[in-house]
């Protein structure tokens, strides 16, 4: 698989770029990617916190600084990089749900997808890469894409009769109702409203932190590490069928061109608080081993 790395200090054409196209949707919005390094950072030992505050420190995008806890929407900020159009797959594995039609095994996930990525990273951050910048980089890769495929919606794709070529993980199942989310995909990205649809603003002042850290503390709360002996699960392949099992079950329990019922949105909400705290514990515990 290629070594994929990138040029952390692009030119200022591209942040024209970036604030042109800012809003589009990925997986977790930056509250629920913040939530999972927050969860995360807690849980680090010593010498991973250290590691994880040096590097954090070198990236910069578009006049944008990174942290341990705003490092996991880097990578959605680099989407605006055309140069690097090859990333967006990287965000998620799309294996499929196939709904009144024929299984068609033509329809298979990609094989470069989030799991495969965080396989490779995962591998070159183990190794070491020589160069505090690359390591950087492949650092942000693993807090962004450990979100991500936590996202049920980012480990699965539906087919129809209507979407035959597959709905884009939700992005093409419309909604109505819901004046925050109008596609199931986004209605998931913003935890289904867990968070009261709040967009996080950077660079982080003290009462946004404030406010991250209560998320972050009752999320802990409801569902703690110490009941959840799957947190020890750290194979992205596992990760992702988890997330495909729950599309199957949650996301798509409504018809298209629905307003979601309460009852689904509370469930929804439920499944996105536990996955980003499974993922907050499951990346701490990756980063440990990384750096034990």
């Amino acid at each position: 698989m290629k070594n994929f790395t990138l040029n952390l200090f692009k030119a200022a054409s591209l942040c024209l770029v970036f604030i042109l196209t800012a809003n589009v949707a990925s997986a977790w919005d930056d509250t629920g990617h913040m939530l999972v390094s927050t969860v995360a950072y807690k849980r680090l030992n010593p010498r991973a916190r250290a590691r994880v505050d040096a590097l954090t420190k070198t990236i910069r995008f578009c006049g944008k600084t990174y942290d341990p806890i705003t490092v996991s929407t880097w990578m959605d900020d680099l989407r605006a990089d055309s140069m690097h159009d090859d990333m967006r797959e990287w965000h998620y594995i799309n294996i499929p749900v196939f709904d009144g039609v024929p299984v068609d095994p033509k329809n298979v996930a990609a094989t470069n997808n989030a799991a495969s990525r965080l396989k490779w990273g995962i591998s070159t951050l183990t190794l070491g890469t020589g160069s505090d910048q690359k390591d950087a980089e492949v650092l942000g890769f693993l807090y962004h894409l450990t979100g991500d495929i936590h996202q049920p919606l980012h480990a699965a794709t539906r087919y129809t009769a209507a979407n035959a070529g597959g709905d884009a993980g939700g992005n093409f199942f419309k909604l109505t109702g819901i004046e925050q989310a109008d596609n199931l995909h986004h209605l998931w990205d913003t935890a289904a409203g867990a968070f009261d649809f709040w967009s996080t603003p950077r660079p982080l002042e003290a009462a946004t932190r404030t406010r991250l850290d209560e998320y972050a503390r009752g999320i802990e709360a409801e569902f703690p590490a110490d009941t959840m002996p799957e947190a020890r699960e750290i194979n992205p392949d596992k990760w992702a069928q988890e997330s495909h099992a729950l599309a199957r079950q949650y996301a798509y329990n409504l018809k298209e061109n629905s307003t979601p019922s309460t009852a689904y949105l509370t469930q929804a909400q439920a499944v996105a608080r536990r996955r980003i705290a499974l993922a907050g514990y499951r990346l701490a515990n990756m980063m440990n081993a990384i750096y034990p």
